[in-house]
């Protein structure tokens, strides 16, 4: 069942992949640059933006490696490493220099640094997980 849900996944046209990539491109970016007074209030624990920040530099990095088809080409993850990592970067600096009450933290740029990381893994595990060929196992009943 999750093969073929991974089947399905990898079979949508290149065109969209690009387009559901570029939309959550301009969502991290928009969440990112948004002066703190308009983000919402979360009661939320302490250190839990450095989550978010992973898990949102995980979706940007699996998304990317998708919508480049990074299994193809074995040498584009490291690209899409240093594009997720250099857009984490590029944002915090982007932060620095705005002035709309948000900080630049060196923190963050690792929280997005470990969240680029697992997006590649998670993509690695997932294409090679569809490319495994189904196990057939022989039926045991005696006749």
């Amino acid at each position: 069942m999750i093969r073929h849900m991974f089947t399905i996944i990898f079979s949508i046209r290149l065109w969209l992949r690009m387009t559901f990539t570029l939309i959550y491109l301009s969502i991290v970016a928009d969440l990112s640059l948004l002066p703190s007074n308009d983000l919402p209030e979360l009661p939320l624990f302490p250190g839990a933006d450095k989550i978010i920040h992973s898990c949102m530099y995980l979706g940007l990095t699996w998304l990317t490696c998708w919508s480049f088809q990074a299994e193809s080409k074995r040498n584009q993850y490291y690209y899409i490493f240093l594009f997720s990592v250099s857009w984490g970067a590029i944002m915090e600096l982007l932060q620095l220099f705005m002035h709309q009450g948000r900080s630049f933290e060196l923190l963050d740029i690792f929280s997005n640094l470990v969240g680029t990381f697992a997006g590649l893994l998670f993509y690695i595990f997932m294409a090679r997980y569809k490319e495994k060929p189904e196990i057939k196992r022989a039926d045991n009943n005696l006749h």
